[in-house]
């Protein structure tokens, strides 16, 4: 088995060389990614990057809502690696707001292509068959100059 593609995580304590874990939630099968590094030799749970929250709507198979804990840094993460694109939508579960996050499948794959594959076919979508994210306007309008 290849070593995961890591990358970098920069929080209160420091820099984290992190990798992802992608798979779904038993109850409903909506997106899990988890953090994990590597720990005298063997992958250890960092944390999660996202949480199931059942009763709050989605707007796709791709998203999911994140984690409240560092969470700050947790949206920082997804910004730098371009693992997805912030939605405006919040949900509110005890005294916690979770932001939602529509990722990219296909970057997803890149840093984990055998859970992403699981968690695609086990939804009935095929890897030719996701989307491309959307380029912000911005990036369109300086790289057609």
């Amino acid at each position: 088995m290849e070593e995961p593609k890591t990358l970098s995580y920069d929080w209160q304590y420091g820099r984290e060389e992190l990798f992802l874990r992608v798979d779904g939630y038993m109850s409903d099968d909506n997106l899990y990614i988890g953090l994990y590094h590597m720990e005298d030799g063997y992958p250890e749970s960092f944390a999660d990057l996202t949480v199931n929250l059942p009763f709050a709507p989605l707007g796709g198979i791709n998203e999911a809502y994140i984690d409240h804990n560092f969470s700050k840094e947790k949206l920082r993460f997804i910004k730098q690696h371009k693992l997805g694109t912030i939605q405006p939508d919040t949900a509110s579960s005890g005294y916690c707001i979770f932001q939602r996050v529509a990722f990219d499948l296909k970057k997803l794959a890149e840093l984990d292509p055998e859970g992403t594959k699981r968690f695609m076919e086990r939804n009935g979508i095929r890897q030719r068959d996701v989307p491309k994210q959307k380029q912000k306007k911005k990036q369109r309008l300086q790289r057609e100059r």
